[in-house]
């Protein structure tokens, strides 16, 4: 025992665990009661305009894959420049490229 047993209070002494238990309980009840947080996205309006423009370069890609040497190779080179182009121009308006 320390200096500081023999000096409480008997009576503070025996409180002490069931306001202790009662303090616990409104915590868990208070912070049950409290609306959870929402995840932010975060990514930017930038990003995702980015990424759609990246997404559109790629399935030109894909397509112009797929249409070498035939009769769709042509339209899908066009697709595949104007989609890069599209790409140049989202890039550049958020600063990403010079």
């Amino acid at each position: 025992m320390s200096a500081l047993d023999t000096k409480v209070d008997p009576l503070a002494r025996k409180l002490a665990p069931v306001v202790r238990e009662m303090l616990l309980a409104e915590v868990e009840r208070l912070a049950a009661s409290l609306p959870k947080p929402k995840p932010r996205d975060a990514s930017t309006k930038a990003d995702r305009d980015i990424m759609q423009a990246c997404r559109e370069v790629a399935e030109a890609a894909d397509r112009l894959a797929q249409a070498k040497f035939g009769i769709g190779e042509l339209a899908a080179r066009t697709k595949m420049e104007r989609a890069g182009a599209h790409l140049g121009r989202v890039m550049k308006k958020y600063g990403r490229m010079p």
